[in-house]
């Protein structure tokens, strides 16, 4: 699709909501036709080519599941969102299993009906580099939370839920997952979004620090101590506090932290006086906090404040079909950095996309970072990617394709064999994990000589 706004055909025999959507695709400066019933709705996909279709999904002469059917027929790249005021898990199920991008209950925000809109526009955005083409990544956004996934929409949705609601955040995922990049999109899309954004690595800092680091101190409160001073806390107030590795820190520290989220209040360090804070506490773990509660290693009380809202990052393993945009995403931000114009050979994007990436989306930038500062030809081969995470995971080179003295080819096919079983010979759905079109997989197990069969 080109890069003018996608045309959106609405659907939909109450005309209170055609009347709503006309106004707010007015508004937000969208080509669009509104129909009223089903015949209507065909008539105009037979006029005119539309990218996005937003239908209610019970219409008096027609189904919008139907509807859906007919539009991605006619255009296979189209996302369809479902409207319906009979809302339940069935029908928002049956939506989603038929290809809808997204499902919405009647009566709706229209930020809401925005949001998603924006959503699907971005998705498009994305996807006109998703083959990594360097000749157009200058269009990609300016955000290392890039991802066009089934299991990232997920998570896109789910921030632009909770990114306006005061409460607690928990972000849990692998190291190198990106859960920075989550709560600073959380802060920058909050209420909170002018003022200060601070981030604090609880694992890195001895608990005394660590206290003072966010409460602040008084004078003479400890050694060195020759002034006052004021905390994090206090001085983000009125932001977002990132409290990264919340794991690792004590149970006494905790008791305070507590505190400050109930009481919205601190006390500094050899202080009797308490101090009102206005702050978001968005927390981050890579541990199972679950089973530390069980365990005594963490309060449960906190455990239970904290987990009011939660965002499961993907691992990158996860997500295959995110990692050419992740390349072409990190190519142009390297490019830019060293004045350079390096591409990646289709060779080496497949054996990236067949590596499992314990490092995750830290580690392909790094190792993509290394690769172009080495580059001397302006493409980089598979043989230049060096893999290998040992700073976000221990014996992460262990897995690297690199120095497992497998050919390319070989490791290609154990890793399809792998998804296919994972997904118990699902061709389709191994195709979706694998990032390519299912006719591409069959010529691939030609070539590679894997019977589906015994897969």
């Amino acid at each position: 699709m080109s890069s003018t706004k996608p045309k959106i055909l609405v659907v939909d025999d109450d005309k209170s909501i055609c009347k709503l959507m006309d106004s707010i695709l007015d508004m937000e400066s969208y080509p669009h036709r509104i129909a009223v019933n089903g015949k209507q709705a065909r008539q105009a996909m037979k006029e005119e080519r539309f990218d996005i279709l937003v239908s209610d999904i019970y219409l008096g002469d027609d189904s919008g599941l139907h509807l859906l059917e007919s539009m991605k027929e006619i255009n296979a790249d189209s996302e369809v969102v479902i409207m319906t005021a009979h809302g339940s898990l069935e029908t928002a199920v049956n939506a989603v299993h038929n290809g809808a991008f997204d499902y919405i209950s009647k009566p709706f925000g229209v930020d809401d009906m925005i949001g998603v809109i924006h959503r699907i526009e971005e998705k498009f955005r994305i996807m006109r580099v998703s083959g990594a083409d360097s000749d157009s990544i200058e269009t990609l956004p300016d955000t290392e939370m890039v991802g066009t996934s089934p299991k990232m929409i997920e998570v896109y949705k789910k921030l632009a839920k909770i990114a306006r609601i005061e409460s607690p955040v928990l972000i849990l995922g692998e190291s190198g997952a990106g859960k920075e990049l989550v709560a600073r999109a959380l802060h920058m899309n909050s209420r909170r979004a002018s003022a200060p954004f601070v981030v604090i690595n609880c694992g890195a800092l001895p608990e005394t620090l660590l206290e003072s680091e966010l409460f602040g101190h008084e004078k003479g409160a400890f050694t060195g101590a020759t002034g006052t001073r004021k905390g994090l806390f206090e001085n983000g107030t009125g932001g977002t506090v990132f409290l990264d590795e919340i794991s690792e820190t004590s149970l006494g520290f905790q008791v305070k932290l507590l505190r400050v989220i109930q009481e919205h209040e601190i006390r500094r360090v050899g202080s009797n006086e308490t101090v009102q804070v206005d702050i978001r506490v968005v927390a981050a773990t890579n541990r199972d906090l679950r089973e530390m509660t069980r365990n005594n290693q963490f309060r449960e009380d906190l455990f239970h404040r904290l987990n009011v809202f939660t965002i499961s990052l993907p691992a990158l393993r996860e997500r295959v079909a995110d990692i050419p945009l992740l390349a072409a995403y990190y190519l142009k931000i390297f490019n830019e950095k060293f004045g350079t114009n390096v591409r990646l050979a289709g060779e080496a994007l497949e054996v990236m996309k067949a590596y499992d990436w314990p490092g995750n989306v830290r580690e392909i930038r790094n190792v993509l970072e290394r690769a172009i500062t080495f580059n001397d030809t302006g493409v980089i081969q598979a043989s230049e990617l060096e893999f290998g995470e040992s700073e976000a995971d221990e014996g992460a080179g262990a897995s690297s394709p690199a120095g497992a003295g497998n050919s390319l080819d070989d490791m290609e096919r154990e890793h399809i064999i792998r998804i296919l079983r994972e997904t118990g010979g699902n061709k389709k759905k191994a195709a979706e994990i694998l990032g390519i079109e299912r006719r591409t997989l069959y010529s691939k197990a030609k070539r590679l000589g894997i019977d589906f069969s015994g897969a």
